[in-house]
């Protein structure tokens, strides 16, 4: 006899433990199925030879919601976050990211004083965005969020500013040309400057594990109704007469539900899980064309602390990086090429950070960890990949050379980087796509380009056009706006909602598709 639950939630990842945590609340069966040895999805974390590094998130926005959620599911106790600050070095500048908006606006001014009275406006409008997304009552067509509706970033930014290394700073919070809406933009200045980016003082492992004992329960009634099996691949979600029915695992074991709440994002639920003849054709090739955020080249290092000058994160743990002074020492990489320059990929936009210095338990005594991200082009290293989960033998090589042009610029900044390494570990768009189930390698959800997604408002995107088919994490909503892990957790308590009122299911697209 096939066996049985209320709900099965296809993947432990944040969203799908928040909402098996918010079902077994309110009475449900839940039974979490995750491929993967650990829950926690890609906001989990891996050890090497005794240092600690991160799958994906290195900290949250939105600290409020993230503790309410916590505190609701009783999972709050000795819960403490610390602030973490960007700073950007680049252009022979070093300007905060991270500060409230009157801090940047006076330190810009400073450095650039014939542009003050533009970056006065500048901050002026992101507040009025910001305090127009807050307050739905007030989206009307005077609002300012509808006012730069049709307006993208840089057609914004190059009517009000002439600098063009300002430009880069207020348009993409960093070095690139501004890529997205107007609205996005003010967004992430939002979260960066007056949410502010936060990491929980037990670390990211530690907080994956708080969720983990919302579901499986540190009570005898959370621990009746609900279940966690890792390494536990599903094959299949079994749809039968435009509903779902359950799930087939990877071994061809069939286990019945009447609700499945998918923790994958969209294109790997619907062009790889759901049979598409269950689904509106329209349906399928929206989420085929749907765009999706790009992917990083990680790199990440276990260093003997005494032999690292650090004095570079005196003022913040995480800093954006770029080589040269002028446009034209500006290169990019050609990823139609068979292989990539390290020393081109290095001129790119880099994220440095510190983790040790807000979380000193990721390494052993006199040791530090250091991360290092770039964009990279998913496509580019799929050759190096025969099939799922497997490599050719160039692979490691490759990957090697392009992650030592990378820490060789980075002794730049931080000198004895190069000698202090102890550990190792590099990640392609291959191993966010293979180990984190992010399709294509995505690292933020759907597209942040304005050709993509030029809609403000954050459409709910949990419902699908499968009844009793739901939804959940960074995809479950249209736009990030507060940040990765929150609307995760967020999207978790709302499945949970629409799941027990039985809604669904969905007759619009909404997936955020460009014209």
């Amino acid at each position: 006899m096939s066996e049985s639950w209320d709900t099965i939630v296809v993947g432990a990842g944040v969203g799908g433990l928040s909402a098996a945590a918010h079902l077994v609340r309110a009475g449900q069966r839940v039974l979490v199925l995750e491929k993967n040895p650990h829950a926690g999805g890609t906001a989990f974390v891996f050890t090497r030879k005794g240092f600690t590094f991160p799958m994906g998130p290195l900290g949250f926005s939105s600290p409020g919601v993230v503790s309410n959620a916590l505190s609701y599911l009783k999972q709050d106790k000795d819960l403490d976050f610390c602030r973490v600050h960007y700073r950007m070095r680049a252009f022979d500048l070093t300007v905060s990211l991270s500060a409230p908006f009157d801090h940047i606006q006076e330190e810009l001014s400073g450095i650039f004083p014939s542009e003050a009275e533009a970056i006065k406006t500048f901050f002026h409008d992101m507040a009025n965005i910001i305090s127009g997304i807050r307050s739905p009552n007030q989206r009307e067509n005077g609002s300012m969020p509808e006012q730069t509706r049709g307006l993208s970033a840089r057609e914004y930014i190059e009517s009000l500013i002439t600098d063009w290394r300002l430009r880069r700073i207020l348009g993409s919070l960093g070095t690139r040309e501004p890529y997205s809406s107007v609205p996005l933009l003010a967004a992430m200045w939002d979260l960066m400057g007056n949410e502010g980016i936060w990491y929980p003082k037990d670390g990211m492992g530690a907080f994956c594990n708080r969720l983990v004992r919302a579901v499986t329960g540190s009570d005898q009634h959370c621990g009746a109704l609900a279940e966690i099996r890792l390494g536990v691949p599903v094959k299949q979600i079994r749809v039968k007469n435009g509903r779902t029915e359950g799930v087939t695992l990877g071994d061809g074991t069939t286990i019945e539900a009447t609700n499945i709440i998918s923790n994958a994002d969209y294109k790997a639920t619907f062009l790889n899980l759901v049979d598409p003849k269950s689904m509106p054709e329209r349906w399928v090739r929206a989420v085929a064309r749907a765009k999706q955020a790009g992917s990083v080249f990680q790199v990440c290092l276990g260093v003997e602390t005494s032999k690292l000058d650090a004095s570079a994160f005196s003022q913040g743990s995480r800093l954006v990086y770029r080589r040269g002074s002028h446009l034209r020492d500006v290169q990019e990489p050609d990823w139609s090429a068979s292989e990539v320059d390290p020393y081109v990929l290095a001129d790119q936009e880099l994220e440095i950070s510190l983790l040790t210095r807000e979380d000193p338990m990721l390494a052993p005594p006199n040791g530090s960890v250091v991360v290092i991200r770039t964009e990279a082009d998913h496509t580019h290293f799929m050759k190096y990949r025969p099939t799922m989960g497997r490599r050719i033998s160039s692979y490691k090589e490759y990957k090697t050379r392009l992650a030592r042009g990378l820490i060789h610029e980075i002794s730049r900044l931080l000198p004895g980087l190069e000698q202090a390494i102890q550990v190792m570990d590099v990640a392609t768009p291959l191993t966010f796509e293979d180990q984190g189930g992010r399709s294509q390698g995505a690292v933020a959800g759907w597209s942040w380009d304005y050709e993509d997604n030029r809609d403000y408002r954050p459409m709910e995107l949990i419902q699908t056009q499968i009844r009793g088919l739901y939804m959940v994490g960074y995809q479950a909503y249209s736009a990030l706006f507060m940040g990765g892990i929150p609307t995760a957790i967020e999207s978790g308590r709302r499945v949970a909602e629409l799941l027990l009122e039985g809604a669904g299911p969905l007759e619009e697209i909404r997936i955020p598709v460009s014209d």
